[in-house]
């Protein structure tokens, strides 16, 4: 699945929350998660900006094209870290998250251990929803760069996404986050989410109140709003249930 098929609706929103510019993103069974800027495609566009108008056929043509060129000049040069790594980029924002993992590890193995491919190479297998592999490169990045939250937040969600899931350390790493962030709003976000699936909803509440409290005018915070709601009325669902018997 690559990441377009992830998005919330299949678009760029425009950014909602005032710390950054997002992708809200649907996955495992529709729940809408945020990928961190980590995660974003490499458009050249700060992160602040605002979704391009687009026409799909002509921006898959043209993301496809720059992907064919980029991966030419890497597989003529080998040795060239930098056209690896180019490559890499081309290939994940053409959706190619298998290519984009080749060119990665290439641009890995060139220089080892460099803290920008390490993430690359967690985007692209995360892409892939290689959730195991994905985050054994988070921790290798986060191993030289304990404070970056953007990293953290997404190994978080590879504990979440994958299955079955591991909601407890995704808890964890979301906490560890907002340790050096405590407005980081993805974090936020998906903290509120997982802490309402698994029956938190003070916890949840309480995470969602921080959220609301950066930008109530967000129309995300909706969407959001509406899966602790939805939990909300399972958990009495469920106890009613119970006392009926």
């Amino acid at each position: 699945m690559n990441r377009e098929n992830i998005l919330f609706a299949a678009v760029g929103l425009l950014f909602g929350y005032i710390v950054a510019f997002h992708l809200v993103v649907y996955v495992n069974q529709n729940q809408p998660v945020l990928r961190s800027a980590a995660g974003t495609a490499q458009t050249g566009l700060p992160q602040d900006h605002p979704p391009l108008p687009s026409n799909d056929v002509k921006d898959r043509q043209r993301l496809q094209s720059s992907a064919d060129d980029a991966a030419r000049e890497a597989r003529q040069d080998p040795k060239n870290f930098d056209a690896q790594v180019k490559a890499g980029n081309a290939s994940l924002d053409a959706g190619q998250a298998e290519d984009a993992i080749d060119f990665f590890t290439k641009a890995n193995q060139l220089q080892p251990g460099d803290f920008d491919t390490l993430v690359k190479l967690g985007n692209a297998n995360f892409e892939a929803e290689r959730y195991d592999v994905a985050e054994r490169w988070f921790n290798d990045a986060l191993a030289k760069k304990p404070d970056a939250v953007d990293v953290r937040s997404d190994l978080g969600l590879t504990y979440f996404l994958r299955k079955p899931p591991q909601p407890e350390r995704a808890v964890a790493e979301f906490r560890r986050a907002l340790e050096y962030d405590p407005e980081h709003v993805p974090t936020l976000h998906n903290l509120t989410l997982v802490l309402a699936k698994t029956g938190d909803l003070d916890g949840a509440e309480a995470t969602f109140a921080r959220l609301e409290k950066l930008n109530p005018q967000n129309d995300n915070l909706a969407q959001l709003r509406e899966e602790i709601d939805k939990s909300r009325r399972g958990a009495a669902t469920s106890t009613n249930s119970d006392g009926g018997k």
